[in-house]
């Protein structure tokens, strides 16, 4: 009977041990779990704004100043569309991805294989590929803010309202017909 109090009291000791860094490491698994989704959050806010896209592109190329010359940028009057409302999927998955495969840009113009001086001859390659991935999409971007009272087809002229109604019937999406609205058209060779 001694040898089972002994175990017992062995267990016990053991258990009394464990419970003080499960209950310490309760609330600090919780401040770093809150720490790190404000962190995430935080990061995804940031990385979304035009000022992230400008630190890189305002130095290497041509693309911020055809931005701001479009109607996206805005007018102090209308809603201007960010740089993120058109390059960054708004599902949650598809905009992880994007933020995930964009480190690889970031790390271009950080190793200097993207520079202003190569920028205008990889362009069409990186043009294309913005392309194909919108028409993968549906140009689910253009789709986000261009619906409902933004894309009222009776305000538009005649030609834009009846291209716009034979869209889906022709397997057409928005970057079929207005590429080079934001930025210049880039011709692929």
């Amino acid at each position: 009977m001694n040898h089972v109090e002994n175990t017992q009291s062995r267990w016990q000791r053991l258990w009394k041990w464990l419970k003080k860094p499960l209950l310490l490491g309760i609330p600090i698994g919780v401040v770093l779990l809150l720490l790190g989704a404000g962190s995430f959050q935080g990061m995804m806010v940031l990385s979304n704004q035009n000022a992230f896209c400008f630190s890189c592109h305002l130095t290497m190329d041509t693309i911020v100043q055809e931005y701001k010359a479009s109607s996206h940028y805005g007018d102090g009057v209308d809603i201007p569309a960010t740089c993120a409302d058109c390059h960054v999927p708004h599902p949650f998955m598809d905009k992880m991805k994007v933020k995930i495969l964009a480190i690889a840009d970031i790390y271009h113009m950080m190793a200097g294989t993207v520079t202003k001086e190569n920028f205008e001859s990889l362009r069409p390659a990186m043009a294309e590929k913005t392309w194909k991935t919108l028409v993968a999409s549906d140009s689910g971007t253009c789709r986000h803010c261009h619906q409902g009272d933004n894309f009222d087809l009776s305000k538009q002229p005649q030609r834009a309202r009846l291209n716009h109604e034979k869209m889906a019937s022709r397997g057409e999406t928005c970057v079929d017909c207005h590429q080079g609205l934001t930025h210049n058209r880039i011709t692929i060779r």
